[in-house]
């Protein structure tokens, strides 16, 4: 692409004249901002044939850099054609907008601390999303107005679901299980994606270490002597503590109501909650999280007695995968919320004896030929065992790997990060993925998340200026020209599908989430989604192309609902980048 270097501020005439809208060109940017020497484009949909963009100071309108629009390439999955503005190596601090054609993109800073907001509400955002307790102002305000709310679910009367009786917990008896996070637009909580969510958060603070450990996350713990992100984590950890059946080493699948609950806030619902299912994949799930965990908080002062057990109930939770392999959850027919039906058994295996091998050190657990049984690309809860090679390029970096292991992992995660980056650069919109299913956005944060583990291991920083790329993409430099995050950007999701942000009466949605994300995946979902609020139903935007199908209004729970799993790798997305950044 051929750029101008020629920095040039004319005068308040010459910038209103090239400001005269001559078409109607869309420019994405991202809308939070650019951090000084890092990648800066702007994504141009022109309607005109034009070669030159300009980037204005937003107070003055004077233009402060010139340059020279990439050719168009068609992009299939937004069925538009595609032009590139790429000001990487203009780095003053301030505030500005790019202009094609006449036409103004949204107004974006640019600044070493243009993602400090950002990722402090998007780590925040968990607390939140915790279950059982008050919300209180204190922690819960953002720009001036609070999101605290009253303590829903204090769940110590779940009852046991037959679906998930043993001799230890007889169906229809009453146990508790508190505390954890709520998973997604709705009030369960659910083993499979808390582990999920938990992996990212995790190995967030591992793989980051010299970010996390100043990092105040603004919770009520963030006094103590433990990182903060590792306190939030403890409170979901904590419950999934209480799913084990102590009799059998089985972990339950979900604590959920029967049916979904209306649009309300946590506590202006009492609907019964009952413990729900047990599957191989879950068991497999809980141990690999609870075995990471075990090595995370070992001879951790605030909770010393947490390693040993978890480690335990890992190795329970193992032994009775191993014991009962192709045991696959199924909704019974009372029950109608989340499914996290896992399939991909081997996927999940694999990570748990990955987990379990790091934190034991036992080879039975892990040969180096298993790495080589599974494709892998940007994990999700169901294909979960690229989360092995990511945990595994981890420990390499802290030396904790040796012989074929340590081979295998540095092939498999460059073999891996270099098919991410080929797709970016084969792709007119740069897009990592192979397809956007539902979740797309998490799927971008994970395939950052990835491109930042190859740049550690390698120091290439093509794997860095990629996955600032990525999230450039969640911010608004995307087609749907939407930043992704509640709360943030000049654009950004309004109609969230998520009941707090629904119920508490409040404009601006619960700020820090990551929306789900354009995909055509379930676009049927605003026909046939019944609610109780005010707001008009509309139209997708296409029905044909996925990189503009997304849709802001609370029915389009497969574009538009917000989740715990999308969540953590954007914090650890976020992570990343700001370690980039500080060093």
């Amino acid at each position: 692409m051929k750029k101008s270097t020629t920095f040039i501020c004319v005068g308040l005439l010459a910038s209103a004249m090239s400001c005269q809208a001559k078409g109607d060109a869309k420019i994405h940017v991202s809308q939070v901002g650019y951090v000084p020497g890092h990648d800066k484009k702007a994504m141009v949909v022109p309607t005109d044939k034009v070669d030159s963009f300009y980037l204005h100071d937003a107070a003055t309108s004077k233009i402060c850099y010139r340059g020279k629009l990439s050719s168009p390439a068609y992009w299939k999955e937004s069925g538009e054609k595609l032009q590139w503005a790429d000001f990487s190596s203009f780095n003053e601090k301030g505030n500005y907008y790019v202009s094609v054609d006449g036409n103004k993109s949204y107004t974006f800073t640019i600044s070493p601390n243009a993602y400090d907001d950002l990722t402090l509400w998007a780590h925040k955002t968990f607390y939140l999303w915790r279950c059982g307790i008050d919300c209180t102002e204190e922690f819960s305000t953002f720009h001036g107005q609070s999101y605290a709310h009253k303590a829903g679910h204090p769940d110590i009367n779940v009852l046991v679901h037959s679906s998930a009786a043993s001799q230890g917990r007889k169906a229809w008896s009453s146990i508790q299980s508190p505390g954890g996070w709520y998973d997604a637009g709705d009030y369960g909580k659910y083993t499979v994606n808390s582990a999920i969510s938990l992996e990212s958060m995790l190995m967030g603070a591992e793989a980051f270490p010299s970010f996390y450990k100043n990092f105040d996350m603004e919770i009520p713990e963030s006094n103590n002597n433990t990182m903060d992100v590792l306190d939030e984590a403890m409170y979901n950890l904590k419950w999934m503590l209480t799913m084990i059946d102590t009799t059998d080493g089985c972990v339950a699948h979900k604590v959920t109501t029967k049916r979904f609950v209306s649009m309300c806030l946590p506590a202006e619902t009492d609907a019964q909650r009952y413990m729900i299912g047990k599957s191989t994949g879950t068991n497999l799930s809980f141990a690999a999280i609870m075995a990471k965990a075990s090595r995370l908080y070992k001879n951790n002062p605030d909770y010393p007695e947490f390693s040993e057990k978890a480690l335990r109930y890992a190795k329970q939770a193992m032994e009775w995968a191993d014991k009962n392999p192709d045991i696959v959850f199924h909704n019974p027919d009372s029950i109608g919320t989340g499914g996290y039906t896992v399939r991909l058994i081997d996927h999940h295996k694999l990570w748990a004896s990955t987990e379990m091998f790091l934190a034991t050190n036992d080879p039975k657990y892990l040969k180096a030929e298993d790495l080589d049984k599974i494709k892998y690309d940007v994990p999700t809860w169901q294909a979960a065992a690229t989360f092995a090679i990511m945990s595994l390029a981890v420990a390499n970096e802290k030396g904790m790997l040796s012989g074929e292991i340590k081979k295998k992992t540095e092939i498999h995660l460059e073999k891996l990060a270099s098919t991410l980056y080929k797709r970016m650069e084969k792709s007119p919109g740069r897009l990592p993925l192979a397809r956007l299913e539902w979740g797309s956005n998490g799927c971008m944060s994970n395939a950052g998340c990835i491109l930042l583990l190859a740049y550690k291991q390698t120091g290439d920083a093509k794997y860095l200026k990629a996955a600032q790329d990525i999230t450039s993409y969640i911010l608004g430099r995307n087609a749907t020209g939407y930043c992704f995050v509640t709360g943030f950007g000049e654009k950004s999701p309004m109609f969230i599908h998520d009941r707090r942000s629904t119920g508490d009466g409040i404009a601006v949605p619960v700020p820090g989430l990551l929306a789900g994300g354009p995909t055509l995946d379930a676009i049927t979902d605003c026909d046939t989604y019944v609610y109780n609020y005010d707001h008009p139903k509309s139209e997708y935007p296409t029905r044909k192309f996925p990189a503009r199908a997304y849709n802001d209004e609370i029915c389009s729970y497969s574009t538009n609902e917000v989740a715990i799993n999308w969540g953590a790798p954007f914090a650890m997305l976020l992570a990343g980048i700001n370690e980039s950044i500080k060093k």
